[in-house]
């Protein structure tokens, strides 16, 4: 069903009953809601695991710590599935840069980032094997930084011609400080499941800060699974 917004409603995404709204390079669009899988997969119970301990974290900091992550959080706004920019509450923005950190195996902080996030890659190129089961990225700048680690997400393509892919999206793994090109990814199926040659592959190649979990925009490469 295609969906033609007013002057009340200009833009739509999400779901209210039955209804899911969402839209691609053609416009909104609404189908009916299905419930998600909850797989409960090791990442999966990690993620939650870590979120849940970083939000109770958060009820300990001191009030000079919050008030400084709210600022951070309103010089540091989001970009939202609908393109607008979304400025997120202290809390939210403590909980999603220490997640960050955690998952990579850094320390937590209790201050924000101080300063600019890390510069995107300038360049990157990706092979993908199913017999090594890896991704081998080479980059640029190389190395990337004294306290900088590529930092990957991934999914594989079921139809290759779709091209929004933030919602498949999964980590893959993050390089040491200072990584140089060439840098392999290796077990990829743990994150995305069995490779197929020819199949198509998405990835975003980020450039964290691995002191303070601040990143990146993502350098996108499109590419096929090979032998």
């Amino acid at each position: 069903m295609k969906v033609k917004l007013g002057p009340i409603v200009g833009q739509a995404s999400g779901s209210i009953g039955a209804l899911t709204v969402s839209h691609n390079r053609y416009g909104v669009y609404g189908r009916q809601r299905s419930i998600p899988v909850q797989p409960d997969t090791l990442i999966q119970m990690n993620a939650r695991t870590r979120f849940g301990a970083l939000s109770a974290d958060w009820a300990t900091l001191g009030e000079p710590d919050r008030l400084a992550w709210k600022v951070w959080a309103q010089n540091n706004p989001i970009v939202d599935v609908l393109g607008d920019k979304r400025v997120l509450t202290a809390a939210a923005a403590y909980v999603a840069m220490n997640c960050r950190l955690d998952l990579v195996g850094e320390p937590t902080s209790d201050t924000p980032p101080i300063g600019a996030s890390p510069s995107a890659l300038s360049a990157c190129s990706i092979v993908v094997s199913k017999l090594a089961n890896s991704a081998v990225v080479t980059f640029a700048p190389t190395p990337i930084g004294a306290n900088h680690g590529l930092f990957g997400r991934a999914c594989k393509m079921d139809v290759p011609t779709i091209y929004y892919v933030k919602n498949l999206m999964r980590y893959i793994g993050c390089s040491g400080k200072n990584q140089a090109s060439t840098m392999a990814f290796l077990n990829l199926d743990t994150y995305l499941g069995t490779l197929t040659i020819g199949e198509t592959c998405v990835f975003w190649m980020h450039v964290m800060d691995r002191v303070n979990g601040a990143i990146s925009p993502p350098r996108q490469v499109r590419t096929l699974v090979v032998a």
